[in-house]
């Protein structure tokens, strides 16, 4: 994606699930956008050209998507195996360009292929918003998942009855007319039925129409398959009380539970026809519902690609490292991502399973959305630290994007300094006791050097002349220490901390 909005120039290589993860405001939401723009259901003409669309109105909007498998395709009744597809856009001279290639750019003299409807059926992007109208995704109509599949189940039905549509209709009349002769009978003499509205309605049509050159008659019925299913009505019943409700009378998380529904059976039946882009798949939802969610993407994403923009813990899982793309911004790069260790793969991360189960949980999770993290041994630590910063130094931590990560001990710490490492973040401050021995003395040795960590000598309650016990007595000792102690009689140590916390290394 080149001069994309937030993005200047980004190369991305998305698994069959990609977690796209970054601080507001980073991106993430362009990365969607841009694919929606090339690969969405409406067309990409000159009429889309708009100057928000463009980091740089003098340079063109460039977005090349490649395949990993070729898309069969026809072009004048000849085969053609789609690699990659190609979007230019120019806001001056005004230009939108989007073209199908079999082995860019070297077919057709340079120019690929147009788009077509036909390729649009074979390989399609839904892009499902944060800003997404849960009430209108849940009606039938050509626009929403649901209206898409009852219409493909109308066209399957035409197929299967030997594409005779006039034959299936006369079919389906024969077998509704009891339904319909029930529903349009005069139940009353004198209030309002059907029939009489039916036979008001036609008297003044007749009467209306007189000297027209043909006189016009209306037909009121419920004949039409296709507009049968566009009858369709999504009902939610519940145990207590016993009652169904109206789809739209629901709340908001049980909205979004049945929208996320809709886009999970989409994504079963359309599996490999389409790829799905959602934004915030977590809003609305309760934790468990939250994992039950992440665990159905995992599964669907065997025959679907899936990108997804998150903010939640619950969504990321250190032991499918392929699925993870770390976002950031600033002013000279625009939108880019980490680098990650070519070491952070599927497959070392299979080797290091139960490694990664011991030491990653919801709250450790957290070190993929910050933008800086301190690491240290324990909760004793992680109270103090958060302490000092609130009351004594004034950082909001959750503001700053900052994560304090207890991570079970200092041989814990060694393992996560790799991990952020591996993954790209080299914004970490690591404070460890000197008195445990490891096997990689060597990793603090060398953050030492980088002026990235800490050493207390021999541990935090001894630094700080604080009394042993046991955890939850060194968790209430260090806490009160830390709203205690006077400004003046921090331990110079900790500016370092300060610091970096402040930008200020």
């Amino acid at each position: 994606v080149n001069n994309f909005r937030s993005i200047k120039n980004i190369t991305l290589n998305p698994a069959e699930l990609c977690a796209l993860i970054g601080p507001n405001s980073c991106g993430k939401t362009n990365i969607l956008k841009a694919i929606d723009l090339v690969l969405g259901e409406g067309w990409t003409t000159k009429a889309k050209v708009a100057r928000e669309l463009f980091n740089d109105t003098n340079q063109d909007i460039k977005i090349k998507i490649d395949f990993t498998e070729s898309i069969e395709w026809h072009y004048y009744a000849q085969r053609k195996d789609i690699n990659c597809i190609t979007l230019v856009m120019q806001y001056q001279p005004l230009d939108c360009k989007v073209r199908l290639w079999e082995s860019y750019p070297n077919d057709k003299n340079g120019e690929g292929y147009y788009v077509n409807d036909e390729f649009k059926k074979k390989c399609h992007f839904v892009y499902i918003s944060s800003e997404r109208q849960l009430t209108s995704e849940l009606r039938v109509s050509k626009w929403t998942m649901l209206g898409k599949l009852m219409k493909l189940i109308y066209e399957n039905y035409i197929t299967h009855y030997g594409n005779n549509e006039n034959s299936l209709k006369h079919d389906f009349a024969e077998k509704i007319k009891p339904a319909k002769n029930f529903l349009e009978s005069d139940f009353s003499s004198n209030d309002i039925t059907f029939k009489k509205f039916e036979y008001t309605f036609k008297k003044y049509c007749s009467l209306n129409s007189s000297g027209l050159a043909s006189e016009f008659m209306p037909l009121l019925d419920i004949y039409n398959l296709n507009w049968f299913y566009k009858t369709l009505q999504i009902h939610v019943k519940e145990d207590l009380p016993d009652k169904h409700f109206d789809s739209e009378e629901v709340g908001a998380g049980m909205q979004n539970l049945l929208m996320i529904s809709i886009f999970q059976t989409y994504a079963e039946l359309m599996g490999g026809k389409v790829i799905f882009g959602v934004e915030e798949p977590e809003m609305y939802l309760y934790p468990q519902a939250q994992r039950a969610l992440y665990k159905n993407l995992i599964g669907l994403s065997a025959n679907t690609q899936m990108l997804y923009t998150t903010h939640n813990q619950n969504f990321v899982d250190a032991a499918r490292p392929d699925d993870i793309v770390l976002l950031r911004k600033n002013t000279v790069k625009g939108t880019y991502n980490l680098q990650k260790d070519d070491y952070f793969n599927m497959d070392n991360a299979a080797k290091q399973k139960y490694k990664i189960y011991t030491h990653f949980n919801t709250e450790r999770n957290e070190l993929f959305f910050a933008k800086k993290v301190l690491l240290v041994e324990g909760d004793s630590d992680k109270i103090l630290f958060s302490a000092l910063c609130e009351e004594k130094w004034k950082i909001d931590l959750d503001s700053a994007g900052i994560s304090i990560i207890s991570c079970g001990g200092k041989g814990g710490i060694v393992y996560f300094i790799g991990v952020c490492k591996i993954i790209g973040l080299e914004a970490i401050f690591s404070v460890w006791d000197k008195d445990e021995e490891v096997d990689d003395n060597a990793i603090f040795d060398e953050v030492k050097e980088k002026k990235k960590g800490l050493e207390l000598d021999p541990n935090l309650e001894g630094f700080l002349g604080l009394p042993e016990g046991v955890s939850a007595l060194k968790v209430k000792n260090a806490f009160e220490w830390a709203m205690n102690v006077k400004s003046e009689d921090i331990p110079k140590e900790f500016n370092d901390i300060k610091d970096f916390f402040l930008n200020r290394t």
